[in-house]
């Protein structure tokens, strides 16, 4: 009887465990901000940031689940979803996530070169939602070289998980990388790449929504498109974007939300620093509103077109020649940024913030 046992429990094949992997990251910070008496929102202080999450895979089943929570102010979930793969080239995604578009918005908050994220892709709203979307890679010899992502989202935003009005986000991108692709959006460089110290990626999106109902009904169309480049210690990126805003209000007036931005990042060319110290600058040009500054002829603060530059530098704890990304999981940033309003009146909010850190 033993024997039969022992027997059968051999040809049974055993059940393997999922593997699971779970994150965390913190980052807290200082932010200075010039006093104006214009600007009574604009606060100086100590800020913070952290989240956790959980990523589990099966062996045996193309399928992987992530989930991550945000957890300041409140616990607030930014990541839920499935993603099958069903062939290699082929990823399908299904749940809460970022929506394709704009390098510099799927890149992680904390793999970013500089502190504070671009103005006019906030105000466009391009960010996370529930839904579905399809990756295909197209390889040729032997690397990607193409990757196409269509998907169609609720558009209600993160955490609202009815689809009120019934319709939908549609989103569509292509990335191009000459030269392979890259495993994950990081911004900067990073000298220890499959094909040594160089990177090239061309990309375009497009989103379409049809957000409220009736009166309240708000039509946009968005379009943008992207640049990534690295060679050795240098690193540059560039995105613009145009979108367009129809009402069907006829009292409200349509407009468009347009910018563009320049990103050029250095590893600074001495012993130890040249993988450690990174300079980073960055101009940025928004315009929020494109009819209100028009019609008004002095737009309100937080509606004028204005021109941003941004001087940073980075301390990378982990080297620059370490695996990809994960120079970033430990570092300090600092950035001064300086605001010129190209409508309306100026106001003294130039701006200083310091951040460090860690992911693990």
């Amino acid at each position: 009887m033993l024997h039969l046992l022992a027997s059968l429990a051999g040809a049974t094949e055993p059940v393997a465990l999922p593997t699971v992997r779970p994150s965390a990251w913190v980052r807290p910070g200082f932010t200075w901000i010039a006093d104006d008496p214009t600007n009574p929102t604009a606060q100086d202080g100590f800020t913070i940031e952290a989240r956790i999450g959980m990523e589990a895979s099966l062996q045996q089943l193309p399928v992987k689940a992530k989930v991550e929570l945000g957890l300041l102010p409140e616990p607030a979930v930014t990541d839920a979803y499935l993603e099958v793969s069903p062939h290699g080239w082929v990823d399908v995604r299904l749940g809460q996530m970022k929506v394709p578009f704009s390098l510099h918005r799927l890149a992680s908050d904390t793999r970013r070169q500089l502190p504070e994220g671009v103005a006019f892709l906030d105000e466009a709203g391009v960010g996370r939602d529930i839904g579905a979307d399809v990756a295909v890679a197209v390889p040729i010899a032997g690397k990607t070289r193409v990757v196409l992502t269509s998907g169609v989202y609720n558009g209600e935003g993160a955490n609202r998980i009815q689809n009120v009005n019934q319709r939908y986000l549609f989103a569509q991108r292509v990335l191009v990388t000459p030269l392979g692709a890259r495993k994950g959006v990081f911004e900067g460089t990073h000298r220890a790449l499959p094909d040594g110290a160089v990177y090239l990626g061309l990309g375009g999106g497009w989103l379409y929504d049809y957000a409220g109902d009736g009166a309240t009904a708000q039509e946009s169309n968005t379009f943008g498109v992207e640049l990534q480049a690295a060679w050795d210690v240098l690193s540059l990126q560039a995105e613009a974007l145009d979108q367009e805003l129809v009402h069907a209000n006829a009292s409200v007036a349509d407009y468009h939300v347009k910018g563009a931005y320049g990103q050029l990042g250095c590893f600074v060319p001495a012993p130890w620093v040249r993988d450690h110290l990174e300079l980073v600058g960055r101009v940025e040009l928004s315009e929020p509103n494109t009819a209100f500054g028009a019609a008004d002829g002095e737009a309100q603060p937080d509606l004028q077109a204005k021109q941003t530059i941004i001087g940073g530098m980075n301390l990378y704890v982990r080297g620059a020649a370490d695996v990809a990304q994960r120079y970033h999981d430990l570092k300090v940033q600092a950035a001064y940024a300086h605001v010129t309003p190209l409508e309306g009146a100026d106001a003294d909010d130039d701006s200083f913030t310091v951040t460090a850190t860690a992911r693990f």
